[in-house]
């Protein structure tokens, strides 16, 4: 069969308000937020893919403003060459029913709601298996249907969640919700693209989060990215490219002084060229 290649990204949290942030910087950092789905369509184009997958929280809240969701829906429908799969998250859950209530009624075209854990086919012989957060702490493994899940013989089966793959705490009472690491094997699946943590992590060849592809804070440093993924046919390894759609880079920088040091003078020098 021929390469099937999509884009994996996650955690765009549209509509975040940014209160810890200096007021006069918030604006720029929400609107970067909304300048990610054009971004995410540049490095879709790029890499010669025709989908986007969106594990989870593609909004920050389950009640966005009115402007902030049409802004999104007209973001996804003026990139109209590009298939959207967008999977409801835990800031986002399925419980915003009025929410995704309004996004089925106003979507574009190009748009498709993932609100079942049931098997759909992206395109002839490539099928995706989502796991919607029916709730923000549903508590069950969202991704225990997979391995039972048939698709047609030979066909790419690609898994999409949004969550943890381990608990640090055994008394965690979300310790249940965990996705299991080796979920990718157990469910046969060719890639399992994971949502929730906003860095890039690999758990095995054939599972990522693609964190957020407009970091907003020091966490993680850098530039928000994307996952541009390659599938050559089932059971294959996949190829994966890390694609930066950031717009701001975020750098925890220390800044040593020593008495009698010009305090203004380090300041300057620490900081990027043609940021002083």
């Amino acid at each position: 069969m021929a390469d099937f290649r999509f884009i994996h990204a996650s955690d765009l949290h549209l509509g975040r308000r940014f209160a810890a942030m200096p007021e006069e910087i918030r604006p720029h950092l929400a609107e970067a937020r909304h300048g990610a789905i054009p971004r995410l369509a540049g490095a879709a184009r790029a890499a010669g893919a025709a989908h986007v997958l969106i594990a989870g929280d593609l909004f920050d809240t389950p009640t966005p403003s009115p402007r902030v969701l049409v802004q999104a829906l007209n973001a996804f429908g003026a990139e109209d060459d590009l298939t959207w799969w967008v999977l409801p998250g835990n800031h986002d859950s399925l419980g915003a029913e009025a929410l995704w209530a309004e996004v089925t009624t106003r979507a574009p075209a190009n748009l498709r709601l993932l609100d079942t854990p049931e098997p759909v086919e992206m395109a002839p012989g490539a099928w995706l298996l989502p796991a919607p957060l029916p709730r923000k702490f549903p508590g069950y493994d969202l991704t225990d249907w997979m391995p039972a899940a048939e698709t047609p013989d030979g066909a790419l089966r690609i898994g999409l969640a949004h969550g943890a793959v381990r608990s640090f705490d055994e008394e965690d009472a979300r310790a249940s919700e965990v996705i299991p690491p080796d979920r990718a094997e157990s469910a046969r699946l060719d890639y399992l693209a994971l949502g929730d943590w906003h860095g890039q992590m690999a758990l095995g060849p054939r599972t990522r989060y693609s964190g957020t592809p407009e970091r907003d804070g020091f966490r993680h440093e850098g530039r928000g990215a994307c996952l541009a993924v390659t599938l050559s046919g089932p059971g294959e390894m996949p190829r994966i490219e890390t694609i930066e759609t950031g717009l701001y880079h975020w750098q925890d920088a220390a800044l040593p002084l020593l008495p009698g040091q010009d305090a203004a003078q380090a300041l300057h020098d620490a900081l990027p060229e043609g940021r002083a």
